[in-house]
């Protein structure tokens, strides 16, 4: 039976494949009569329950009718999004007629772990002036002005608008900072837009002047560059630079991370650190390794790294430990293993941001590997005896 990446069966049933994976698909799709079918019921069950499972042979016993026939007991309050979840090793492609949807095995089903509720960040950050005095921005609707421009606060977003007629002599500067489950967005005086994760800042010219747009930056923060080939922009950091012309793209640089990851979104970027350079096309990322100082580059999915503005957490074949590592910054959590060997479980999700962190966790527990016990804001990660 011929194979399809699951990543394609999942992006056709959101409407989000490129032209070159409509064609591959379109080639699946019309092979056999078989493919047809089952494409469908997997259409119909999306339709209907809002998420499907991708699973290992050893479940294949769980027949469409009995899980169906469970799903209909269980009558879920709400649908929810597109959710799937494997273990390790696992391959990330659909094998037909080993792979079936379940939500629990055929012969036990597993209580939920009670957990306290974690919930999801928010619009939460500080605006630091030139003058030093610090604005708490979450939830503050208002107009300030620092030396040549006019700020202007929605509570979510900070822009700013250079005021006419207005000699610029020097360059002042502009902090924001976002704390552990903060984000917000900005849009400098050039009409850059900026968004900023949480546990990251950004320090900016109010009013750009020179030859260069030049920030500074840490945490992981998503620009969308105005284009303005006369005046490239610059992104510095304290492990690599990134030179830009006008681009979209996305970058993650922590202090309690060992890679800095440059995804290009659109564009072309140059990505310096050290002796070590590289120039990036779309669908590229640049990681940077911070022990030795080298730069490898890969091609990627890029939603994956910067679906997080949009608000989506999507997830990709990456082990818990690395899942959890990024999370625990959005939802302000700290995270214990008492089991080293969950630390590379495998999974795959696409769920909302926003919801609560414990939509994610319950979803993991189902699969029998991997159980968390919640204290406060600590999560503590064991596998399944």
């Amino acid at each position: 039976m011929k194979q399809i990446e699951w990543d394609i069966i999942e992006r056709k049933l959101e409407g989000g494949l490129s032209p070159e994976e409509e064609s591959r698909f379109g080639e699946w799709y019309t092979a056999n009569r078989e493919n047809k079918d089952y494409f469908h019921k997997i259409e119909r069950f999306y339709q209907k329950n809002g998420f499907v499972k991708e699973i290992t042979d050893k479940d294949a016993n769980v027949s469409w009718k009995k899980f169906s026939n469970r799903l209909e007991k269980k009558k879920p309050g709400k649908r929810r999004n597109l959710f799937y979840w494997s273990v390790s090793g696992v391959a990330a492609c659909l094998l037909i007629g080993v792979l079936v949807f379940t939500l629990g095995r055929d012969e036990k089903t597993v209580a939920p772990t009670q957990m306290a509720t974690i919930p999801a960040g928010g619009n939460k950050a500080i605006l630091q002036l030139s003058n030093g005095i610090c604005v708490e921005l979450e939830n503050l609707s208002n107009e300030m002005e620092d030396a040549s421009a006019k700020i202007v606060n929605t509570g979510s977003v900070l822009s700013y608008e250079k005021k006419q007629d207005t000699l610029i002599q020097e360059e002042v500067f502009n902090k924001v900072t976002t704390p552990r489950g903060g984000e917000y967005g900005i849009t400098l005086s050039d009409g850059t837009k900026v968004y900023l994760g949480a546990l990251s800042e950004i320090e900016y010219p109010v009013t750009f002047s020179g030859d260069k747009r030049v920030v500074k930056a840490s945490g992981e923060i998503y620009f969308d560059v105005a284009h303005d080939p006369e005046h490239p922009f610059v992104v510095e950091m304290k492990n690599q630079k990134i030179e830009v012309l006008g681009t979209s793209f996305n970058v993650r640089d922590y202090e309690d991370e060992e890679f800095v990851e440059t995804t290009l979104v659109k564009g072309k970027v140059k990505v310096s650190a050290g002796n070590e350079s590289c120039i990036l096309e779309p669908s590229h990322q640049a990681v940077l390794d911070k022990k030795n100082n080298t730069i490898v580059q890969r091609e990627v999915n890029v939603d994956e790294f910067v679906d997080w503005k949009n608000g989506k957490l999507n997830i990709r074949n990456q082990r818990l430990e690395d899942i959890l590592t990024r999370l625990s910054k959005w939802y302000d959590v700290y995270v214990f293993y008492t089991s080293e060997d969950a630390k590379n479980l495998r999974f795959y999700a696409n769920i909302d941001r926003y919801s609560d962190m414990n939509e994610l966790l319950d979803k993991f527990e189902k699969t029998e590997q991997v159980k968390f016990e919640i204290k406060g804001n600590v999560i503590n990660v064991s596998t399944m005896k």
